[in-house]
């Protein structure tokens, strides 16, 4: 007879580019469902919360939001999957990802982003590359709070209507 784990409905272990989260694995440290944790959590496995978890969050492996578990937190952790809520700052040097029932608000810095169908992103992204940290010091690193998501288009744009004095397109605009 063999043991079945549970799953997310939506979410499969097995399919190609994902992470497991549907079952803890012997590896990880686990914040259970009936737990709430306050304060700093460092581990140098994974770590899976599926309770609630606020403070700060140091992980080395791999950080599981499971569905129904809240963060609220500044996450520093090498691979990211939110399938619960996630709020805060995050810092992930691979793969972010969220999971169709998953809700992120927050900034966050990492090398990948997925946001499967259904999963909710509400935030700044910036993405970590070779190139930004071989720029120089001109331009802004990827922890830099200088640059909207978007990029450079999108700061233009923003820097426009925030500004007192009307850019020359608005005043095309307004003329129209």
């Amino acid at each position: 007879m063999s043991a079945t784990a549970p799953t997310i409905p939506g979410v499969s272990s097995s399919a190609p580019g994902t992470l497991p989260i549907d079952r803890p694995t012997s590896n990880e440290s686990l914040v259970t469902s009936d737990s709430h944790f306050d304060g700093l959590y460092r581990t140098k496995q994974n770590l899976r919360v599926e309770g609630i978890a606020e403070g700060e969050i140091e992980c080395e492996g791999t950080l599981t939001v499971a569905k129904g578990a809240r963060v609220r937190a500044k996450v520093t952790a090498r691979n990211i999957t939110v399938a619960g809520e996630l709020e805060g700052e995050v810092t992930c040097q691979e793969t972010f990802q969220i999971m169709p029932s998953g809700q992120v608000q927050a900034t966050v810095v990492a090398r990948r982003l997925i946001v499967q169908e259904g999963g909710l992103y509400n935030g700044e992204f910036r993405m970590i590359t070779e190139q930004a940290s071989a720029r120089g010091p001109e331009r802004p690193t990827p922890r830099s709070p200088e640059r909207p998501a978007g990029g450079r288009r999108a700061d233009d744009w923003l820097s426009r209507l925030s500004s007192a004095e009307p850019a020359s397109e608005t005043k095309d605009d307004e003329s129209q």
